[in-house]
């Protein structure tokens, strides 16, 4: 078994679970970064040494920015977790079911591969050696390595197939890094000056897309840029400047393939930024209209094509989504009927009725009855429209195709193919149109896995038919977003239902299972069901408003009330917002005092709040704040104080998210005690107490809709903290949002505008922050009492 580092821990373990879903999606050998092969050979002790060193490290990271929430769970989870491994017995029993829970997984994460490695064997006996690199892509969708690919490839026979003849001489091509620094350069030109865009090097030289061979031009229009380049004072204008026209001089000045290889550049990227939006435009219509072919016209020049490329790019993209441009359809793909899109969608009406009656061959008057019935989810209508336009394309190659559906010629028998409960009857008599209709009409119907099957079906009847295969490839990438959204939605809800924040869960996570994925279980089998989440959820949710509606209004009782609302939903906005508008007294009488050893007690009087948590934190010498600890108590060890003179701590408690002033060991929560200037016992009282020695912010107020505050003397930086369920406990509240405002920006603008994307009503408060001699940016641990507000704009 390798040495523990708590470092390496953290990245390769921890960063794992949390990105696949937490603890439910790992198992105890994981946790305690023990080696499932090890477990026969490991002693009790090794096993228990190790357990200790993972448990110590998860206690240190309960305050961790990233890992905390993480970090409390396992804390929680830990007698119940390391039990099984602590004796050999357990621990073997415990390997061998850890053992088959992981072979499952890898079953799952293969399933896909395996799929396609079964069909290239059925049909070529073995797997062609091009058809690798196409297998090393499925195997990323399923998150599988190139190595684990190649490792289940080995496993069959590789076909080697005839030596191609040598490809031409590649063209010469512009490097990822080379595009990323123009880019880059172009997006920092347009900060630094004020005007219209300019998002191509040709745009910088005020020259058109189509003039890029003008090679005189472009000489005689970089010099001139130089000369006057030349003329700018020094600074970054300047370097930004120079660095663009030694990407001129280098791609565009020399002409021939470097140009083209630079519009190409052009062009790649502005087709990556229309695709979605052309999607998008024909969700509706199956084909796109006038209107949005011209304003995506004009957004494509303002990407840097000349008119007739930006034209070119659009009906290339309507092409690939399997559909034609209004007024357009002459320059559609040759094997497309000009005008059958068109036709269908100029009476919208006749769409939903005759569209499909009247044109047997034209598959798309089906595809739109289904794409733009009402209610119909949005991503099912884009599979929809693609899938049944895609449909329409083979039909118009000659003669229409004969009728009769299953019986016609060369059609398979319905017994042969039919394996869902669907009519395979079909108009054009292809029964691939049958099953991708029926998918489609499932995924309206908020049952994917149902959907999955006909797709299964319909890529079997597809055979060699490469448009057949893009309609049906469209709606099945469809079916596998709304599988995989399920999925994480499924871990959600029982995340929040875990957590009891039903509210969330019913909203955002319980409702789309209910509407788009009926049909799809709990990813873990011993979970519960989604009925038996909705009714526990709402019986939640209902019975936290009969506890609201009867909360005390004596403050003394209100607390204890509305936490025991909170206990029962914990996203509940109004008992939050109740919350919120309670203040939780500060403990008091902090005092603190070593031990022989070294060791720092520090004790406090508690709370005049009951049931108060407390976080106690250590002054450092530069000025921040270390977090020792969080206990429930009144006294706290801490183990780690330097030697020398006893250092200064301070005590905050806190209940459900709301949190008191500081009352540290040098100054009492009356303000009484050591003067922070002087340090002499009697001396001055503090008027407050100031987070990591940085004066606080005061008189926090609305006005004009912004947010106004004292500056306090020597603070020129400050950091805003929004938060909408309750008041941000500190500046590294993970769960609040925060942004800096320098004193500057703040006399611009007369105050601090919140963002549009913030919540109202919300909770602000304002923290002051230090730029130390190196430039880094020191934050107070807190905020002042005069520096929170309850925002409601």
């Amino acid at each position: 078994m390798h040495a523990f580092d708590p470092n390496d821990y953290r990245k390769r373990v921890l960063a794992a679970v949390e990105r696949r879903g937490g603890l439910a999606e790992s198992d105890a050998f994981e946790l305690y970064d023990i080696p499932l092969a090890d477990a026969p050979r490991l002693s009790d002790a090794d096993v228990a040494a190790r357990v200790e060193q993972v448990w110590a490290l998860w206690q240190k990271l309960r305050d961790h920015p990233k890992f905390r929430v993480l970090a409390g769970l396992l804390v929680e989870a830990h007698q119940e977790l390391s039990e099984p491994l602590l004796h050999t017995g357990s621990r073997l029993l415990e390997a061998d079911r850890v053992k088959q829970l992981r072979d499952r997984r890898d079953a799952e994460r293969y399933e896909m591969l395996d799929a396609a490695i079964e069909r290239l064997i059925q049909r070529h006996n073995g797997i062609p050696a091009g058809k690798i690199a196409g297998l090393e892509d499925i195997g990323r969708l399923g998150g599988l390595t190139v190595a684990e690919v190649a490792a289940r490839v080995r496993r069959h026979r590789i076909i080697d197939e005839a030596p191609a003849a040598p490809p031409p001489p590649a063209a010469p091509a512009l490097s990822t890094e080379r595009r990323r620094q123009i880019r880059s350069l172009l997006a920092e030109y347009e900060r630094l000056i004020a005007g219209d865009p300019v998002p191509t090097l040709l745009s910088l030289l005020d020259m058109d897309f189509s003039a890029a061979h003008r090679s005189n031009e472009i000489r005689l229009r970089a010099e001139a840029l130089r000369a006057r380049t030349r003329e700018l004072p020094p600074g970054r204008l300047r370097v930004v400047l120079d660095e663009l026209l030694i990407h001129i001089g280098d791609l565009l000045e020399p002409g021939g393939p470097l140009v083209d290889a630079y519009l190409l550049t052009i062009t790649e990227s502005v087709t990556d930024q229309l695709r979605p939006q052309v999607r998008a435009a024909v969700l509706v219509e199956d084909l796109l209209v006038a209107p949005d072919f011209d304003y995506l016209l004009g957004v494509a020049i303002a990407g840097g094509l000349d008119r007739a490329n930006a034209e070119r790019v659009l009906i290339a993209l309507a092409d690939e989504l399997g559909t034609t441009v209004e007024g357009h359809e002459h320059r559609a793909a040759r094997h497309r009927p000009t005008g059958s899109t068109h036709t269908g969608s100029a009476t919208p009406s006749s769409n939903h009725t005759t569209g499909a009656a009247r044109t047997p061959a034209d598959g798309a008057g089906a595809a739109r009855t289904g794409g733009r019935a009402a209610g119909t989810p949005a991503g099912t209508g884009t599979a929809g429209g693609a899938a049944g336009t895609g449909g329409g394309q083979r039909s118009s190659e000659g003669a229409a195709p004969p009728q009769g559906g299953a019986d016609a010629p060369g059609a398979p028998e319905p017994e042969q193919w039919q394996r869902t409960p669907y009519d395979g009857t079909t108009q054009s008599g292809r029964p691939w149109e049958a099953a991708l209709r029926a998918a489609r009409a499932s995924l309206r119907a908020g049952k994917p896995k149902e959907a999955a099957a006909f797709i299964a079906d319909a890529r079997r009847l597809v055979g060699d038919d490469a448009a057949a295969a893009r309609s049906v490839r469209a709606v099945g990438e469809d079916v596998e977003r709304v599988l995989a959204e399920a999925v994480v939605h499924w871990r959600a809800a029982v995340s929040c239902c875990a957590g009891r924040r039903f509210v969330e869960a019913l909203a955002e996570h319980l409702d789309f299972l209910d509407r788009r994925a009926a049909d799809v279980a709990n990813p873990d089998p011993r979970g519960a069901s989604r009925e038996l989440l909705i009714g526990r959820a709402r019986a939640a949710v209902i019975e936290a408003g009969r506890l609201f509606e009867a909360l005390p209004a004596d403050p003394g009782l209100r607390m204890q009330a509305v936490r025991e609302v909170l206990e029962v939903c914990a996203d509940h906005a109004e008992a939050r917002a109740a919350l919120a508008e309670l203040r939780v007294a500060a403990p008091e009488h902090v005092t603190v005092s070593r031990k022989p050893d070294g060791t720092v007690v520090i004790t406090w009087t508690p709370s005049s709040t009951d049931q108060a948590e407390y976080r106690i934190t250590r002054l450092l010498a530069d000025g921040s704040w270390r977090v020792v600890g969080r206990t429930r108590g009144v006294a706290m060890e801490d183990g780690g104080a330097p030697a020398g003179p006893v250092p200064v701590y301070g005590v905050v408690a806190s209940i459900s998210g709301r949190a008191s002033d500081m009352t540290r060991s040098d100054r009492t929560a009356a303000g009484t005690g050591p003067s922070a200037s002087d340090g002499r016992p009697g001396g001055p009282a503090a008027p407050e107490p100031e987070p990591s020695g940085l004066p606080t912010v005061r008189g926090l107020a609305e006005r004009n809709g912004l947010l106004v505050f004292q500056w306090p003397t020597g603070i020129t930086e400050v950091m805003v903290v929004a938060r909408a369920d309750a008041p941000p406990i500190d500046p590294d509240d993970p769960r609040a949002q925060r942004w800096k405002v320098t004193n500057m920006r703040y006399e611009i603008e007369g105050g601090v505008r919140i963002p549009a994307e913030i919540p109202r009503p919300c909770h602000v408060a304002v923290a002051s922050c230090r730029r130390e001699p190196s430039g880094t940016l020191t934050v107070a641990a807190g905020f002042g009492a005069a520096a929170r507000l309850r925002w409601v704009r």
